[in-house]
């Protein structure tokens, strides 16, 4: 009798129906679990010891329904564990069980629920210990008002072993109830004792399986995984990576994520996620592939997506058992490859559909991906023309092909580096999205008399209704120490404005911007104190502000300005800060100036999480100033003070199009007589921007 678990489930209704049908002496108990075929199960099953009969039912642990793909877990209706018990069990003591045996792989809390709830079960046998190494147990159990009693809570709940570590034997003795020649159960053992090399062997047992084994005898296949002692002799640093790979084997932690490493490199992800294994017999030597496919038994399909690095995180931290395996990604440091996660950022991870469709984390994601071709060099390409691809289909082909292709010390040396942990740190190119807008605005400039002649357009804006369109794209390079970014900004605003009978047409908005920048690597700790920087940038426009006072052109800008200074990217909202000495020279009207500039930026997000935990809505501050000392060529066109301050809601739509509803101040002060007021400019701007940091090395564009 086998109560199904994982493993036998994962295998589908069709597979068990055929195990079923070459091997019929082995019976699936599930009183909680129905099939498609209502013969797949059996509910309850009476033995006959004799003159007494014992009555057994098997329950499932519910739980698994989180761990078994869809596909297979439509096959399959799970029934509420206390009322199947209840009524299997009259059913039972109806049909004259002098006992009542429930096997149970429920968790221990369901199984002290069962034993409370449900009368006339006499003996709960539990699956699964935590410990790996049972002790020898012995626990006799005397019933002697059982003749007078009905029979109430279980006398015992026996805990079993996995994995053939131990083995258990319940005994059960009965005596005629005095009268009726009844009989009734008076004593209950129990005997765990783990299984040694002394332990003789059930010559009955051992002949019975010898010959159900030749009805699926199987080759042991091609040679798929080299022994792990040729491995360690070229590359002594494998036997540190635990206490069993010290021993000269492969350990199960180092399996599972020598399996994620791999799909996270074919499928082109920054992090892979998978479940660990539940079975993992402990193999040494050369394995072939009926060895490999002992560890290889799960059919989870896998998924691609992009996840908010904040849902990446709960995935994790919500993991507190430890049933995940990794690669790419550091829980303790909270980095991805060495660079720190962002929360608002998306990652590209390789995943399976059990997690997929089971973990809340995951129901944010985006570019889902599940169907795949594999490419001559093992890489996944998703298309709509592949087939949903099982880990295990994967990780066989992946092993086969290693072989092919390699052979000898490089076949060794292949192994060893999908064996080894990940490489702390990878170089990262980046290319980002800084908020693109298109936008409608209401703009107002108070105090700019005397400002005419600034090649500025937010200073020279009439009052109006303003379309425009604006945003910053930044080519960014991060390497462990050092990082270089390729910025460019672009910003046009187009107005009319109604003079009488004529219409003006001015722009509030004309910016073209390219700078470069060599700053310290955003990977952890490297934010959290000032950092040296350097910048150089071009500042110029597509047409050259008019003068509203004259009518005429003011010479284009042309102003070069190189900064240096130091900065600080402290972290999750407090998203960068700038303290820099500033040269510029404007070649339109050269005039060499010095003075200083500071950036703070600072997001936060608002509202209640929405799916996957990520927030609904978020708020930026940015403020951006700059201050000129005096210069020896000042004129009108000169301004001494900057000042930018922006307060911005994005308010998503979906994917990564939100709604931007932002007020823009600007404030500027010139450095002559005419212009030492200070004056503003104010946009209350809406509009559809597109934030999105794309890796091309990890991600598809769309």
């Amino acid at each position: 009798l086998s109560v199904p678990f994982e493993f036998e489930l994962a295998l589908g209704a069709d597979a068990l129906a055929t195990i079923h049908r070459e091997f019929p002496r082995i019976e699936m108990l599930a009183a909680n679990v129905r099939g498609r075929d209502s013969t797949l199960f059996t509910k309850r099953r009476l033995i006959d010891a004799g003159p007494v009969r014992i009555g057994v039912i098997g329950l499932v642990n519910a739980g698994i329904r989180e761990r078994l793909p869809r596909s297979v877990l439509r096959e399959f209706t799970f029934e509420p564990a206390i009322a199947i018990a209840r009524r299997e069990v009259a059913l039972l003591r109806a049909e004259g069980a002098a006992a009542v045996i429930v096997l149970s792989n429920m968790d221990a809390a369901d199984n002290a629920s069962l034993a409370q709830e449900v009368a006339g079960i006499d003996a709960i046998v539990a699956d699964l210990p935590v410990r790996w190494a049972p002790e020898v147990t012995d626990v006799r159990v005397e019933l002697p008002d059982r003749p007078f009693a009905r029979p109430g809570s279980p006398a015992i709940v026996a805990r079993s072993a996995a994995n053939g570590v131990a083995l258990g034997r319940l005994d059960l003795d009965f005596r005629v109830r005095p009268g009726d020649r009844r009989y009734f159960l008076e004593r209950i053992g129990h005997h765990l004792e783990p299984v040694t090399d002394r332990i003789p062997a059930d010559t009955a047992l051992v002949r019975d399986i010898a010959r159900l084994a030749k009805v699926r005898a199987r080759e042991r296949g091609d040679l798929m995984f080299p022994a792990f002692l040729e491995v360690a002799d070229r590359h002594p640093t494998l036997r540190a990576y635990d206490a069993v790979t010290a021993q000269g084997r492969v350990s199960k932690a180092m399996w599972e994520a020598f399996m994620a490493r791999l799909l996270r490199a074919q499928a082109r992800a920054e992090v892979a996620v998978i479940r660990r294994l539940e079975q993992f017999p402990p193999l040494i030597g050369k394995l072939h592939e009926n060895e490999i496919d002992a560890w290889l038994w799960t059919q989870d399909q896998i998924v691609v997506l992009d996840v908010l690095g904040a849902d990446l995180k709960a995935l994790l931290r919500e993991d507190v058992s430890g049933e995940l395996a990794t690669s790419g990604i550091d829980v303790v440091r909270a980095t991805v490859q060495g660079h720190r996660i962002d929360d608002q950022t998306y990652y590209r991870v390789a995943t399976v559909d059990v997690l997929f469709e089971g973990a809340r984390s995951f129901r944010g994601g985006r570019r889902v991906r599940r169907a795949f071709v594999v490419q001559p060099d093992g890489e996944l390409l998703a298309t709509k023309n592949g087939a949903p691809l099982p880990l295990r289909d994967f990780v066989f082909g992946e092993l086969q092909r290693t072989r092919l292709q390699t052979r000898g010390d490089a076949y060794l040396d292949q192994i060893a580096t999908l064996l080894a942990p990940d490489a702390p740190y990878t170089n990262l190119l980046a290319f980002t999205f800084d908020r693109p807008t298109f936008w409608v605005s209401l703009n107002q400039v108070r105090g700019r008399d005397g400002y005419g002649a600034v090649p500025e357009s937010r200073v020279t804006a009439q009052d109006s209704w303003v379309a425009g369109t604006g945003g910053r794209f930044v080519i960014s390079h991060e390497r462990p120490r050092s990082a270089t970014d390729l910025g460019f900004t672009v910003a046009y605003a187009r107005q009319g404005v109604s003079s009488g009978s004529s219409q003006q047409i001015g722009e509030s908005a004309d910016d073209l911007k390219f700078d470069l920048t060599l700053r310290p690597s955003a990977q952890t700790g490297a934010g959290r104190r000032l950092r040296p920087f350097v910048r150089g940038l071009f500042d110029t426009e597509f047409t050259p502000t008019v003068d509203p006072t004259t009518g005429l052109a003011n010479p284009r800008q042309l102003a070069v300005r190189g900064s240096s200074g130091l900065l600080m990217l402290p972290g999750r909202y407090l998203r960068r800060v700038e303290l820099a000495l500033a040269v510029e020279n404007d070649f339109g009207r050269p005039n060499l100036q010095r003075g200083i500039q500071s950036v703070a930026d600072f997001t936060h997000p608002v509202g209640v999480p929405g799916r996957g935990g990520s927030a609904p809505a978020s708020y930026r501050l940015r403020n951006d100033v700059t201050y000129f000392f005096p210069a020896a060529h000042d004129s009108p066109s000169s301004l001494a003070l900057r000042y930018n301050m922006l307060h911005e809601i994005l308010i998503p739509l979906m994917d990564e199009l939100s709604l931007s509803v932002a007020a823009d101040m600007f404030v500027f002060r010139g450095k002559v007589e005419a212009t030492r007021h200070p004056a503003t400019s104010v946009l209350l701007r809406v509009g559809v921007t597109y934030d999105r940091l794309w890796k091309p090395r990890y991600q598809p564009f769309l």
